[in-house]
């Protein structure tokens, strides 16, 4: 090792390199705000599993409420009024309880944004803290 840094203080002519020209250790982002980072990244990943969840909710409850009224409508004998109410029936009541996930969807949503703007704000002041 030290050959070789002879071998480079040779090469230059035996001086050192002056402090203004040698390479500056980059400087690392606050341990702060890398702290804040990562729990943001964790919450954003947690809301995007509700948002799974939501859907997953809601597309269920719809699929089998038109599962029921389709049963009930082809499986009823009766005229074609009595076959209609008895389909409205699962409809209207199952599809209104999946109606009502959408709420938690669309606040999950919103809450994704918050996140997605927080994280762009801190790696926008990471990146131009030397400009603030």
């Amino acid at each position: 090792m030290e050959a070789v840094q002879s071998a480079r203080n040779n090469a230059h002519g035996g001086a050192q390199t002056p402090s203004f020209a040698r390479p500056k250790t980059r400087n690392t982002a606050d341990p702060k705000v890398t702290r804040e980072l990562s729990t943001l990244l964790v919450l954003l990943m947690r809301e995007r599993i509700f948002l799974i969840m939501h859907w997953a909710i809601f597309v269920t409850l719809s699929l089998i409420g038109f599962g029921l009224a389709m049963k009930c409508y082809t499986e009823f004998h009766g005229d074609d009024m009595s076959k209609l109410m008895m389909a409205i029936t699962p409809m209207l009541f199952i599809n209104l309880t999946a109606l009502v996930c959408l709420t938690p969807i669309k606040g999950t949503k919103r809450e994704i944004e918050r996140l997605q703007e927080k994280i762009a704000y801190l790696k926008f002041t990471v990146r131009f803290k030397h400009l603030l």
